[in-house]
């Protein structure tokens, strides 16, 4: 079994990224277009230009607003080596870090090749060619589309945190974060309520364990935890803590019935209720004829209907 190179659980044989890590990697490529016209827009406005007539030394010769030289190194020029040490800041150009890693993947590419002769040659690419040019959109988009051959090789947590540190600057400076949306039902993994569903971001996944789920299986799942949950509901007793029980005496049998008051000063009493003596008498365990007078206890139910009767 092969292990993830980002959390180190378990994956699939020869795979060194587990999916909830791969569908992340597949989301910042998506995303990182976006940021990068976002810096461009908010940082890097071009001033207005000068007025008509009033060129030379009534122009402006300098900037009207300071520049984050982030920003410019951001989206700058530049080299890095994509398994190197980061420059001293941390800060690398976002082609420089996408045009890196497509160039580190395409030489390590097994390419097939014919000869003039027809023979069959495996070689690594010479380089990684966009098909949108060698921009930021170009490159995401030639990572993206090899990406299910780079999780195949352990040097995919390095792809994985030079990405993500590189898209941490960017929001640091754009303020732009996916939105994030909690799931109702448990993981099945941990059975924390820790299932969250981010903009952008392919499934499922739990911020306590890690499982990851698609779409179509979160939504079988919680179909089962909402008919596990009302089956449960319907299945309990309304009742689950003991009724109270009450002092009770009988003052005289009418017939078949009994009528019986709360066992307080007459003055207190409320009109008496009428129950079946015979019920009353093999509850208590006594004759019928042995009722009047004697004090009992019975149970009080939801409807103030007294049940239970027992001898005091």
């Amino acid at each position: 079994m092969t292990g993830c190179a980002i959390c180190y659980r378990a994956t699939e044989p020869g795979v060194h990224a587990c999916p909830r890590h791969t569908a992340e990697l597949r989301a910042w490529l998506a995303e990182l277009p976006s940021q990068a016209r976002l810096l461009e827009e908010e940082f890097l406005t071009p001033a207005g230009a000068p007025a008509a007539g009033r060129l030379g030394p009534a122009g402006r010769a300098h900037a009207p607003v300071p520049v984050d030289l982030r920003v410019l190194t951001l989206l700058g020029p530049g080299h890095v080596d994509p398994q190197g040490d980061d420059d001293e800041d941390g800060t690398v150009p976002i082609l420089v870090i996408l045009g890196g890693w497509a160039g580190y993947i395409a030489y390590r590419f097994p390419a097939v090749v014919r000869d003039r002769h027809g023979t069959v040659h495996v070689m690594p690419c010479d380089q990684a060619r966009p098909r949108h040019g060698e921009t930021v959109t170009g490159w995401c988009q030639w990572l993206a589309r090899y990406l299910p051959y780079a999780i195949t090789h352990p040097w995919v947590g390095d792809l994985h945190r030079q990405l993500g540190a590189l898209l941490g600057r960017i929001r640091d400076l754009t303020h732009a974060v996916p939105h994030r949306h909690p799931q109702g039902a448990p993981c099945p993994g941990c059975d924390a309520f820790a299932l969250v569903a981010v903009d952008g971001r392919a499934g499922i996944t739990c911020d306590a364990c890690g499982h990851h789920l698609e779409p179509d299986a979160y939504a079988d799942h919680a179909a089962a935890v909402l008919h596990t949950h009302q089956t449960t509901i319907t299945t309990t007793p309304e009742r689950t803590l003991p009724m109270s029980r009450v002092t009770v005496r009988v003052l005289l049998l009418l017939g078949d019935q009994a009528e019986i008051v709360a066992d307080v000063p007459e003055a207190e009493r409320s009109e008496p209720a009428r129950y079946p003596a015979a019920d009353v008498a093999a509850a208590a365990g006594v004759p019928v004829a042995d009722l009047p007078g004697r004090r009992l206890t019975a149970e009080v139910g939801d409807d103030d209907q007294l049940s239970g009767w027992r001898v005091a």
